[in-house]
């Protein structure tokens, strides 16, 4: 029985009492290039919308530390694959107030100006997931 689905003609030949067997062993060959096609693809797309989120946003010069630890982690737990994007240590207590605005506690009534830096990552990682999975699942 010939398992390799890249040489001349894709053809599998074997007797009628092993096409079971045969055939869950091309399924299962199949099933790992995808899970395999699929991990990359959603580490690709993490790794590059946490590279735009840390780009993004007019507060590079500002808050060098917050730029820094901006990162991104990618985990597997059986079929699902999970990527995150995300501020280390303790600067994670500063997103909500980058992303939205805050009130001055020392001037009533004033607000700090927006640095909306995490949507242009969300919105990549949307747009972009389904291609960079495609791209790595081999048919």
């Amino acid at each position: 029985m010939s398992r390799d689905r890249y040489t001349y003609g894709n053809h599998v030949r074997v007797s009628m009492d092993m096409a079971g067997q045969a055939l869950m062993n091309i399924l299962e060959d199949l099933t790992a290039e995808v899970r395999a096609g699929v991990n990359e693809g959603v580490r690709e797309t993490t790794k590059e919308a946490s590279k735009i989120t840390r780009e993004a946003g007019g507060y590079q010069n500002r808050r060098p530390k917050y730029r820094r630890s901006i990162g991104w982690r990618f985990q597997t737990s059986g079929p699902m694959a999970e990527g995150q994007v995300y501020a280390r240590g303790h600067e994670y207590s500063l997103t909500h107030l980058l992303e939205n605005g805050h009130h001055l506690w020392n001037a009533p009534g004033v607000m700090t100006r927006a640095f909306p830096h995490w949507k242009p990552g969300d919105e990549y990682a949307n747009t972009h997931l389904a291609q960079n999975i495609l791209k790595n699942i081999k048919f």
